[in-house]
């Protein structure tokens, strides 16, 4: 049980560090075009991380892709729609 229980607030963080990154990417039309020049899944997987990092938010490449699964499935809206469209023409 304390196990799930670390999981889950470790999840929690990851899922508000991707969101804070979506709300800051929404605000800065220059970032949304820079991550729409991305012309493969991994460029812009790392460009997201990378700009997470540059605003000392955190989440791996392995939570995004599970947040971005898990927004498919209907769960979580926690990236803006318009990035996840990005995401879903790289994938």
């Amino acid at each position: 049980m304390r196990e799930r229980k670390l999981r889950d607030i470790e999840s929690g963080e990851y899922k508000k560090a991707i969101k804070k990154l979506g709300e800051a990417v929404m605000d800065d039309p220059a970032l949304l075009e820079r991550l729409d020049a991305t012309p493969s899944k991994s460029d812009f997987i790392d460009l997201y991380c990378n700009l997470a990092k540059e605003r000392d938010l955190s989440f791996s490449k392995s939570d995004l892709l599970i947040a971005v699964q898990e927004q498919k499935q209907g769960k979580d809206g926690i990236i803006p729609t318009i990035v996840l469209r990005m995401i879903a023409d790289r994938f």
